[in-house]
């Protein structure tokens, strides 16, 4: 039932879309955040992708161990998509002259996230097509599924 493995890839895909989401949704929940200090200031959150590689990893491993591997089609698994990592936009925080803020440094400014709305609206609705489209094939390779499950059975 090796080609079960083939749902992995839109269920991983799914996950890191949602895992991008709750992203945004921190990101969004932090646009209101000031600061004293430019580097106090909330810096926007985003993520890395990357192609989850532990089947290679793992053929790697086992291989350098000297294991003779008859049927590499066991070791076989699409994994799909992973996050990688989070890193921060290196957008300087903006100054805002606020001078009867108690946050506000000696010259009387507050320093704003650099978390720009209009740009979170659009990589969130990105992100939910994209779990919409991970979502379709899900759908679509279940019934692959289920249809060759009937094979033969006339």
């Amino acid at each position: 039932m090796a080609f079960l493995s083939s749902l992995n890839i839109p269920v991983s895909g799914m996950t890191a879309q949602s895992f991008r989401l709750d992203l945004i949704a921190q990101n969004i929940d932090m646009s209101d955040h000031v600061a004293s200090t430019p580097e106090g200031a909330y810096k926007r959150q985003m993520v890395i992708f990357g192609e989850d590689k532990s089947f290679k990893r793992i053929l790697a491993c086992r291989m350098a161990q000297g294991e003779y591997i008859p049927n590499i089609y066991n070791y076989t698994q699409l994994k799909g998509v992973e996050a990688v990592r989070v890193v921060e936009d290196e957008t300087p925080a903006e100054p805002v002259y606020s001078p009867d803020h108690p946050l506000a440094d000696e010259y009387g400014y507050i320093y704003e996230s650099n978390v720009n709305l209009a740009i979170e609206e659009i990589d969130a609705m990105e992100a939910t097509n994209s779990f919409n489209a991970c979502k379709q094939m899900y759908e679509a390779l279940q019934g692959i599924i289920q249809a060759s499950l009937t094979i033969g059975k006339g």
